[in-house]
């Protein structure tokens, strides 16, 4: 037996629905969903206030895990190029500021990107920022990369190669021969998400295929893969 209704609650200073779920169980369970949804599983007989009450003590948490998947929504128009637009960078958002100068440089200056170019032309940022994105990471995915091999030593693989390649519909991938090529976008997101990605083809390494050993072996090395996945789900969206 299950029944589903909506309720409204108060998190700290806003107010928010949330899917209450009811059914066979012990605890209350309560999930925030990529599309920024609240669904709460509790017991058949526990009290609606008690609810209420549990739901108002994790009202941190959940606004925090709203404000992760939000960064991660997909932007509402094509980008321009132009200074005061949004752009990601390991999870953050940050504003471009672009000035015209002999000297071509990028730097994060607080929340902004600063970009100084000697054409101010929405194609020729562009070109630029995508060349400062690919340098990063090309040293945050090595970085990564590195910290992340000690997790396989039972298996002596030899640490692999890491590839940049444009993948439109994909984070990653390996060849047979033990290279990893990783979509350069993926440095948009958070160091946690760019882990799983390193971690999900270094899997592939020793199991080729999406299958039952491969996805053991991934929940050993990354309890939290499933949650992680669905971060990167939403930028790809």
């Amino acid at each position: 037996m299950e029944i589903t209704t909506n309720i409204q609650v108060q998190l700290i200073d806003q107010l928010f629905s949330y899917e209450l779920k009811r059914s066979v169980r012990k605890s209350v369970r309560i999930q925030i969903h990529p599309n920024g949804m609240i669904q709460v599983i509790a017991p058949l007989e526990l009290p609606l206030e008690e609810i209420s009450k549990i739901v108002k003590q994790k009202g941190v948490w959940i606004l925090r895990q709203l404000r992760f998947f939000e960064q991660f929504r997909p932007a509402t128009s094509p980008s321009q190029h132009v200074s005061g637009e949004t752009h990601r960078y390991l999870g953050r958002q940050y504003r471009l500021k672009i000035q015209v100068g002999e000297v071509k440089h990028i730097r994060l200056v607080g929340g902004f990107i600063e970009i100084n170019i000697p054409e101010n032309h929405p194609s020729k940022v562009e070109s630029f920022l995508n060349q400062w994105y690919r340098g990063k990471a090309e040293i945050h995915f090595q970085r990564i990369l590195i910290e992340v091999m000690p997790r396989f030593e039972s298996y002596q693989l030899p640490t692999p190669e890491i590839k940049l390649r444009k993948m439109p519909t994909r984070w990653g991938s390996c060849s047979s021969k033990g290279t990893i090529y990783l979509n350069p976008q993926l440095i948009k997101a958070s160091g946690s998400c760019i882990e799983y990605v390193i971690i999900h083809e270094i899997c592939h390494l020793i199991h080729h295929n999406h299958n039952k050993l491969f996805y053991t072996l991934l929940e050993r090395i990354l309890p939290d893969w499933k949650q992680r996945k669905n971060y990167l789900e939403r930028l790809m969206a």
